[in-house]
């Protein structure tokens, strides 16, 4: 008769998630995997089999919580219209000021893996288009004389998905509020 898990599933995967997210996949070695999630090595091995599917399941638990947390903030209308719920987003996501200079984990994992890991390229583009779709849904929900029509809509909200991603990026020089609230604004002001 198999023994039950002794450890919470979650709690283990977001010890993965922080690891990986600060350090990167390569940089991440197995003893240092192994106490982010607070896991024997019989243990990692069984729930897991390796380092890589612990990174997939970090990816995954990145996308219900940090990309999920973003969705909801971009259709949360007690924020404001569709222009402050996007201006949220950068400014409590890691473009504001006190966040640790780690980046975006999508961008981490898009720029170390994505070229050569179909499973990781699959994960972080369902989340760049997740992301994106939420930010036109933000964009449809601003003031008519904000509105854009639908194609520009689009086109802007793949910009913004791709400011935002970079800005994230730039966070881990310590350099994220360089020039994004200025385009940001730019782009929010007037229709395309």
């Amino acid at each position: 008769m198999a023994r039950p898990r002794e450890f919470d599933m979650d709690t283990a995967v977001d010890g993965a998630m922080q690891i990986f997210w600060r350090l990167g996949y390569s940089a991440t070695n197995l003893p240092e995997l192994l106490h982010a999630m607070g896991l024997s090595r019989g243990s990692f091995y069984k729930a897991f089999g390796d380092k890589h599917s612990a990174y997939l399941a970090a990816l995954d638990h990145y996308d219900r919580t940090c990309i999920g947390s973003a969705v909801a903030l971009l259709a949360d209308r007690s924020i404001g219209d569709g222009a402050e719920r996007i201006l949220k987003l950068f400014q409590q996501t890691g473009c504001g000021e006190g966040i640790a200079p780690r980046g975006c984990f999508v961008c981490n994992a898009m720029v170390e893996l994505g070229p050569h890991d179909e499973a990781v390229a699959k994960r972080t583009t369902a989340m760049s288009n997740r992301l994106q779709s939420a930010i036109f849904g933000a964009l449809s929900d601003m003031p008519e004389s904000k509105m854009d029509d639908f194609a520009s809509r689009h086109r802007k909200a793949a910009i913004i998905a791709r400011l935002y991603l970079g800005a994230q990026a730039m966070s881990k020089t310590g350099d994220a509020d360089a020039d994004w609230k200025n385009l940001l604004g730019e782009l929010l002001k007037d229709p395309a």
